[in-house]
C-alpha cells in the first residue's frame, strides 16, 4: 500500500511540473518582455538569455540533426534488404554457373568420346564413373552392369583429355553397376609391349598410384619416353592398348638381379577419367603368367 502511495505522489508531482511548468518560464519570459529596461530589468534578461539561449540553441541543433531521421533509417533498412537480396542472387548465380561448366565439361568429353568411339577399333559399353572406393582409392564404381552386357573379366580402357589408355578390369558385375580394378593397383599385371625396344614386359600396378615395366632383361637397349602397349599375347585384354610411356631409364632390382623395372607414365589417369569404355572379355589367347614365369626362369638361368 505504501508503494503504491508513494507511486501516486510521484504521479502527481509529475503531472505538476509538466502542467505548470511551461506556463510559469512563459509568464516570467513575458514579464521580462513587458517590464521597463531598467537596469536590474535588463540584468535579468542577461541572465536569462544567457542561461536559456544556448539550450535553445543546443536544442534546435538536436531538431536539425534529428530532422528526416526516419527518412535515412528507413533508407538503411531498404539497402539492407537490397543487399540480402542481391547476395542471395550472387550466390544462385555461382551455383548456376559451376552447374553451366560441369555441363559444358561433359559435353566436350561427350565429343571427344564420340569422336574416338567413330575411330577406335573396339567396341564396348560406355559407362560413367559413379563411385570410387574410399577405403581402396584403385578400385572404381562404374553405373553399368549385367544388365547392360557388362562381363566379369571384361577390359576397361579410358578417355583422358582426348587420349584413350589402359585403365583396368572388371572385378565384380551387379546387374546395374560394375566394380573396376584400376591399373595402379599392386594385383593389376598385364603382358606389354614395349614400341621401340620390341620386347615383351609384364607391366604391373605399383599399389601406389602408378605402374612398372617388369622382367626387361638388363641388357636391353630402352628409351626413355617409349611407348608402351598391351602386347598380343595378353589372355584379358586386346593388343595395342596404349599403356603410357617409359618415365625413367629403370633400375635393378635386387630380387630381379638380371632385369630392370622402369616406372611407367601412365596415359590415363585413373584418378580423373569420368567416363570409360568396357569391352567384352576375350575367351582366349595368351597368359600374363607366362611372361612372368618365362622372366623367372631367365633369372634362375642367369644366376646360375
Amino acid at each position: 500500500m505504501q508503494k503504491d502511495k508513494s507511486k501516486k505522489k510521484t504521479g502527481n508531482y509529475e503531472s505538476i511540473y509538466v502542467r505548470w511548468l511551461p506556463a510559469f518560464y512563459g509568464l516570467l519570459a513575458l514579464l521580462v518582455i513587458v517590464l521597463p529596461l531598467q537596469k536590474p530589468v535588463n540584468s535579468a534578461r542577461a541572465v536569462l538569455s544567457y542561461v536559456f539561449i544556448p539550450q535553445l540553441r543546443a536544442a534546435n541543433a538536436v531538431v536539425g540533426y534529428l530532422d528526416g531521421t526516419g527518412d535515412a533509417v528507413k533508407n538503411l533498412i531498404n539497402a539492407a534488404a537490397e543487399n540480402n537480396a542481391l547476395k542471395d542472387e550472387i550466390a544462385r548465380l555461382r551455383i548456376d554457373n559451376a552447374q553451366t561448366e560441369a555441363l559444358r565439361g561433359e559435353n566436350e568429353r561427350l565429343s571427344i568420346i564420340l569422336n574416338i568411339a567413330r575411330q577406335t577399333k573396339w567396341s564396348g559399353i560406355w559407362a560413367k564413373i559413379a563411385y570410387r572406393e574410399p577405403s581402396r582409392r584403385s578400385m572404381v564404381i562404374a553405373d553399368k552392369g549385367s544388365y547392360d552386357g557388362v562381363e566379369l573379366r571384361a577390359p576397361v580402357i579410358g578417355v583422358d583429355d582426348g587420349v584413350v589408355g589402359l585403365l583396368g578390369k572388371v572385378i565384380e558385375v551387379t546387374p546395374n553397376t560394375s566394380k573396376i580394378l584400376l591399373s595402379t593397383d599392386d594385383d593389376f599385371f598385364v603382358t606389354a609391349f614395349l614400341d621401340q625396344s620390341r620386347i615383351e614386359c609384364l607391366a604391373a600396378g605399383s599399389g601406389r598410384g602408378g605402374m612398372a615395366a617388369k622382367y626387361i632383361p638388363l641388357e636391353t637397349q630402352i628409351t626413355k619416353g617409349e611407348k608402351v602397349y598391351t602386347s598380343v599375347s595378353s589372355a584379358l585384354f586386346p593388343d595395342g592398348v596404349l599403356i603410357g610411356s617409359l618415365a625413367a631409364y629403370g633400375v635393378r632390382d635386387e630380387k630381379d638381379a638380371v632385369f630392370i623395372s622402369p616406372p611407367i607414365k601412365l596415359a590415363v589417369d585413373p584418378l580423373g577419367v569420368k567416363e570409360v569404355l568396357i569391352l567384352a572379355p576375350i575367351p582366349s589367347g595368351g597368359t600374363e603368367q607366362g611372361v612372368s614365369a618365362a622372366a623367372q626362369t631367365a633369372q634362375k638361368g642367369g644366376k646360375k
